[in-house]
């Protein structure tokens, strides 16, 4: 009897540590679902900017023989 009290305990113990856990796991895949969508946006930033100093660049330094 005792040792399938402490069995049960142990049960209880292993469940709540896996929930604890699958909680902890979703909130990793939160963030880093927000890190990927800012991580787009500065690729998308940086492509706009880099355009613009390549208009910049043929606008102003274009070879005009």
């Amino acid at each position: 009897v005792t040792d399938y009290k402490e069995l049960l305990d142990i049960l209880d113990v292993m469940k709540q540590k896996i929930q604890t856990t699958q909680e902890t796991l979703d909130k990793i895949k939160e963030l880093k679902s927000q890190e990927d969508a800012e991580v787009k946006e500065w690729e998308k930033s940086l492509g706009e900017v880099g355009k613009r100093v390549a208009f910049i660049d043929k606008t102003f330094f274009e070879d005009t023989n």
